[in-house]
């Protein structure tokens, strides 16, 4: 069979309960999706979960976010940048970074990546999937689970509620649903993906 009919992944969203067993406020801009799979799989359902992360329809350039627990942040700068640059390069992202300060009240940082095809930015979460692998597992995390604060008083951490998912283009107000042309109503997943390789939380 082709490789699709063989990838194996858990994923799933968090949008009524928490990793870290608080509520997720119903307003909060912010969603995260885990994904529990093998790095091979990882190359195969990315590609077609990176359109679904994306706020407008058939954007210019792709956003996707992946959180990383804080002590995994040198694994994937890499010394003097070195793997930073790497993957940057390798994967022909136009925007490549790791915010400075963590999620709140969590050990998260995002790593916020801007590819302008989709196999490019699937190829740099997997790249830094990779990088982290050795190292995620090595201490305890507290993870990030969304929720509502003033802008601009968390640090520059990423998130949707300070960082908007493309220059120019803003999340809709928290709360405001979606309609499709069928009128059924669609939840807005963002592009923070947590790859989580074959562990549960």
């Amino acid at each position: 069979g082709h490789p699709e009919q063989r990838a194996k992944a858990v994923v799933s969203t968090q949008s009524t309960g928490g990793s870290n067993n608080a509520d997720v406020p119903k307003m909060a801009p912010d969603r995260v999706m885990s994904i529990q799979s093998s790095f091979e799989s990882l190359k195969v359902i990315l590609p077609h979960l990176v359109p679904n992360m994306q706020l407008g329809a058939e954007p210019e350039e792709y956003d996707v976010r992946i959180l990383i627990p804080a002590h995994t942040r040198m694994s994937v700068n890499g010394k003097h940048g070195s793997t930073l640059v790497r993957i940057k390069t390798e994967s022909n992202s136009s925007y490549f970074s790791i915010f400075p300060d963590p999620l709140p009240n969590s050990d998260e940082y995002i790593v916020k990546i801007i590819n302008p095809t989709i196999e490019g930015a699937a190829k740099a979460l997997v790249d830094i999937a990779k990088a982290i692998s050795s190292t995620k597992g090595c201490q305890s995390v507290a993870f990030y689970d969304p929720q509502i604060w003033t802008p601009g008083t968390k640090g520059d951490n990423g998130s949707f509620t300070d960082n908007p998912p493309l220059p120019g283009e803003r999340p809709p107000p928290p709360g405001e649903e979606e309609t499709s042309e069928s009128g059924t109503k669609e939840e807005r997943v963002d592009g923070e993906v947590k790859q989580e390789m074959n562990e549960a939380r």
